[in-house]
């Protein structure tokens, strides 16, 4: 049975999961733009408005509100957001190889992003933990 989380806790992740999202979508439909801006004027300035996002500055005592599943799931998603960040701001690459490695990057962060969502839902009560299970084993395969 699974313990009623507190408001507090309720608050924190639904702030996480709104943060998530709005980066994602930020991210994977901007990215025509960003990358045609990237390419023609070979400029970075644009890429901080693009990964700006409020999970950069939680505090650690404010994440003690999340359960493991949810923590790790935190972890996967933003470590491949700032993978893509230092990406962009430090390749070398010609802009068609750029391209094709941001979209690969795209793909990686939208399964990260959706199990995230699972875990959150989860943990919030949304969803039934065991209906989790086997969403999980499918997004994995």
């Amino acid at each position: 049975m699974k313990v009623r989380i507190s408001e507090n806790t309720q608050r924190m992740l639904m702030l996480l999961k709104l943060d998530a999202r709005r980066l994602f979508e930020r991210i994977k439909y901007r990215a025509p733009e960003y990358m045609y801006d990237f390419s023609l004027k070979r400029s970075r300035d644009h890429f901080p408005e693009i990964f700006t996002n409020r999970y950069d500055s939680v505090s650690i005592k404010d994440l003690l509100l999340c359960g493991q599943e949810v923590l790790a799931g935190l972890d996967q998603f933003y470590t491949k957001v700032d993978e893509m960040r230092w990406y962009l701001n430090h390749t070398q690459d010609m802009p068609n190889r750029v391209e094709d490695k941001i979209h690969a990057h795209i793909r990686e962060l939208e399964k990260f992003y959706e199990t995230l969502n699972l875990y959150i839902d989860v943990e919030m009560g949304l969803i039934a933990e065991s209906s989790s299970a086997t969403e999980a084993d499918e997004t994995d395969n």
